[in-house]
């Protein structure tokens, strides 16, 4: 009875083992029957860009990409575009804050360096000296007709001027033809006079020598005499030519005087 009862134990373990192994190979074939209707294998032919799996293969894999609707895509691009413009308009608000920044520091400085230029010019208006010509254009209503009148004035001036400046210069030409015909007769003169003192000289030796040679004592007086008349006519031609010679330095002079004549002078005249 024990034997036939341990026997049917097994054999109702076997059966349980049995329909174990059944339900699990059934379980298996279950899920190979859900993979094969769901995990299945499809061909897309999709556009060039559409795909953004990263391969360095030649034969790329696609285990883990991910279909996803293109609606999802343009969302995510289109959020994404949303954040750019939102960047790009805070970076613009940032860039247009800080050239207004600039742009008031450069009014700040042009408004400073306008400020000194006014001070500057306030200081020049302070410190300039009012002159009388300074005075008449802010006195004188028609300043401009002021100044053509004078100018007129001034031409008409400096015609005369001219005019009388040409008769002074014929005058001085003449007068300088004149002195220069009178210095060359007083050097001819004096040319004339070097010589006489040349040979006064040379006879005043002449006479020395004979005074020497014949002696002291014979006519000492007549010697004594002409030796002192020699002396008396050299000291006058020493004289005269000392007088010429000034003479010619004056008359130089003049000569150079009524040359600085013959230039014109300008001379400033107030109305």
């Amino acid at each position: 009875m024990q034997e036939f009862l341990h026997k049917r134990i097994d054999e109702d373990e076997r059966t349980r083992q049995d329909i174990e192994d059944i339900i699990q190979e059934l379980n298996i074939l279950r899920n190979e029957k859900m993979k094969f209707q769901l995990d299945l294998t499809v061909q897309f032919i999709l556009k060039q860009g559409q795909v953004e799996v990263e391969t360095s293969d030649l034969i790329p894999s696609y285990t883990d990409a991910i279909l996803l609707h293109r609606s999802v895509i343009e969302d995510l691009n289109s959020n994404i575009r949303g954040l750019g413009e939102q960047k790009i308009a805070s970076m613009v608000e940032s860039k247009d804050f800080r050239k207004g920044i600039f742009q008031l520091d450069w009014e700040h400085k042009k408004i400073r360096m306008e400020m000194e230029d006014l001070k500057k010019k306030s200081r020049d208006i302070t410190m300039l000296r009012v002159t009388k010509d300074i005075q008449t254009f802010l006195n004188e209503t028609n300043y401009d007709s002021r100044i053509s009148g004078q100018i007129l004035i001034l031409e008409e001036t400096i015609k005369v001027q001219e005019k009388q400046h040409e008769k002074n210069v014929k005058q001085y030409k003449q007068v300088i033809k004149d002195l220069e015909k009178h210095i060359t007769r007083k050097e001819e003169t004096n040319a004339q006079l070097e010589t006489d003192l040349q040979d006064t000289l040379l006879s005043f030796s002449e006479r020395k020598h004979i005074y020497d040679v014949v002696g002291v004592e014979q006519s000492s007086e007549k010697n004594a005499r002409d030796r002192y008349k020699d002396i008396v006519q050299r000291r006058k031609l020493v004289d005269l030519v000392k007088a010429q010679a000034q003479e010619i330095a004056v008359l130089r002079t003049e000569l150079d005087r009524f040359r600085m004549k013959t230039f014109p002078a300008l001379v400033q005249m107030d109305y």
